[in-house]
C-alpha cells in the first residue's frame, strides 16, 4: 500500500515537478492554436506517447520523470501512442457501444465524447437499469484498463483481447490489483470532476494541468504495482511466451 501512494509524491519529488509543468504548458499552447480533429488527435497522442514513457520509466524503477519524447519515424510515433489508446478502447469499448445505441452514434465524431467514456460523466441514462449497466461497464473498464496496459507491454495487442487471460493474470497479483485499479479510478475521475467546478482561480491551463498530473500519478502507480509483482508475474521480455 505504502509503495502504491508513493506515486502520489512521485510529480513533484525528484525535481520532476518543473519539466511537467513546463511541458504541459507549452503542450497547452499549441493545442489552444490546433484548429481540427486531426490536430487534436495528433496532440491527444502525444499526450498518451508521454505517458507511455513514464510507465515504462517507472516499470524500471526510474525515479526521475523522462523527458518529453521525440521520434524519428511516425511509424514508431504511432506504434506507441497505440500501444496506450488500444488498451483504453478495447477496456471501455462495451459501455461505448452501449452509450452509442442509448445516445445515437453521431456523438462519435467528439473525441471527448469517446474519452469519457472512462469518467463518470453520462453514466445516469433514461431508466435505472440501463443506468445500473452502464455503471456496470464504467467499473468493469476501469477493472480491465490497467491490467491490459501491462499486457500489451509484454503480448503485444492481440493478447489483450483475451478477457480471460487477463483477469487470470490479474487474479494472480491478489487483492493489490483491485486496490490499484480502484484508486487510479478514483484519482482520474476526482480530478475530471474538480477540473469542472467553476473557479477563477482554476483556469483552463489548471484544469488541464490537475487532469495531466492525474494521469501522470495513474501512470506512476501501474509501473510500481509492476515491480511490486515482477516476480509473481513472472514475464520476460526476451522471451515473450504466449500468455497461458
Amino acid at each position: 500500500m505504502k509503495r502504491l501512494l508513493e506515486a502520489f509524491r512521485y510529480p513533484f519529488a525528484y525535481g520532476n515537478a518543473f519539466i511537467l509543468i513546463l511541458g504541459v504548458a507549452v503542450m497547452s499552447v499549441f493545442s489552444w492554436l490546433a484548429v481540427g480533429l486531426l490536430l487534436e488527435a495528433a496532440f491527444l497522442g502525444y499526450y498518451a506517447l508521454y505517458l507511455r514513457a513514464i510507465l515504462s520509466a517507472s516499470m524500471e524503477g526510474e525515479n526521475r520523470i523522462p523527458a518529453w519524447p521525440d521520434w524519428d519515424h511516425w511509424g514508431d510515433f504511432i506504434q506507441d501512442v497505440f500501444s496506450m489508446l488500444a488498451p483504453f478502447a478495447v477496456s471501455f469499448a462495451p459501455l461505448l457501444i452501449f452509450r452509442v445505441l442509448h445516445d445515437g452514434a453521431d456523438h462519435l465524431a467528439s473525441l471527448g465524447y469517446v474519452f469519457s467514456s472512462a469518467l463518470p460523466s453520462g453514466l445516469l441514462l433514461s431508466s435505472p437499469a440501463s443506468t445500473v449497466l452502464s455503471i456496470l461497464l464504467f467499473l468493469l473498464g476501469w477493472l480491465y484498463l490497467p491490467m491490459a496496459m501491462l499486457v500489451w507491454t509484454f503480448y503485444g495487442g492481440a493478447s489483450i483481447l483475451n478477457p480471460v487471460a487477463v483477469a487470470r493474470t490479474a487474479w494472480q497479483t491478489g487483492p493489490t490489483y483491485l486496490l490499484m485499479s480502484a484508486l487510479i479510478a478514483g484519482l482520474v475521475s476526482a480530478a475530471w470532476c474538480v477540473s469542472l467546478v467553476p473557479s477563477p482561480m482554476l483556469t483552463t491551463f489548471g484544469a488541464s494541468m490537475l487532469t495531466f498530473t492525474a494521469l501522470v500519478i495513474a501512470m506512476r502507480m501501474l509501473g510500481t504495482f509492476y515491480r511490486m509483482h515482477r516476480d509473481r508475474l513472472g514475464w520476460d521480455r526476451s522471451a515473450r511466451p504466449e500468455p497461458a
